[in-house]
């Protein structure tokens, strides 16, 4: 058994911005198919959980970025579980460069929930034991909720196809995608980002519309997503910044 998974991609034209640095929707996406491959190599992946009627849900997740890698860059991924904070699995991974230096941290809390009616269930409910490589950890703190204030509306939109994910709900790396709209271009210009941190509050399906409203101290801004027909936040987020 693999305690901590690596995993090596090369950055391609379609992960990368007009700076072609790597999206961060991307990078989120490379890091969730090594922590997919690694649950399923532990036995805990999506197939064997659908077989029990439980699947893994991210609710938390903060990242630090040193530099965002590059088109035609390859990059490794190494991640592992860390330990259980109450309900929470946790996950960390870092991301190394060619030379081996690393270039982005994270952690990430997952739920282990039922299918059938939505509630978090045990680690018992696994059946098997998941190495927890007790004291290494990527960064420091397990994230926080996020309480920062986001009044200002920014744009809304429905929920459409591309979206969707195989639980046919919103996938949740399409959340960055909208936190990054926030921004225009004449901000990215000039700015790069340094950190961000979401938290998954509920599902948004098809056809739902959602409104995207920010807030900001500085170069820290907050974000959060409102279903319009439910007036519940589907997801908060907070990203920070630094002039290039």
């Amino acid at each position: 058994m693999v305690s901590v998974w690596k995993e090596k991609y090369k950055i391609s034209s379609y992960h990368v911005d007009f700076k072609e640095n790597i999206k961060p929707t991307n990078l989120m996406q490379l890091f969730q198919e090594a922590a997919g491959n690694h649950a399923q190599h532990l036995g805990a992946g999506y197939a064997a959980l659908l077989e029990e009627k439980l699947f893994w849900a991210l609710s938390r997740i903060k990242v630090e970025i040193l530099q965002l890698p590059k088109w035609g860059e390859e990059i490794q991924i190494e991640t592992w579980p860390c330990s259980l904070v109450g309900p929470f699995f946790r996950r960390d991974f870092i991301i190394y460069n060619q030379k081996n230096e690393p270039i982005c941290k994270g952690v990430s809390g997952w739920l282990l929930l039922s299918a059938e009616n939505m509630r978090p269930q045990r680690a018992e409910k696994l059946n098997i034991a998941l190495p927890f490589n007790e004291g290494k950890f990527a960064l420091e703190t397990f994230p926080d909720r996020l309480n920062g204030k986001a009044e200002t509306a920014v744009f809304s939109k429905t929920i459409l196809y591309n979206e969707i994910d195989v639980n046919f709900h919103v996938n949740n790396t399409r959340y960055l995608d909208w936190v990054m709209d926030c921004f225009d271009s004449e901000f990215y210009k000039v700015h790069q980002l340094k950190r961000f941190q979401l938290e998954f509050l509920g599902e948004m399906h098809w056809g739902d519309e959602v409104e995207l409203l920010s807030g900001n101290e500085g170069t820290a801004f907050h974000i959060q997503a409102v279903n319009r027909l439910t007036g519940k936040v589907a997801f908060k987020a907070d990203v920070d910044w630094e002039y290039a």
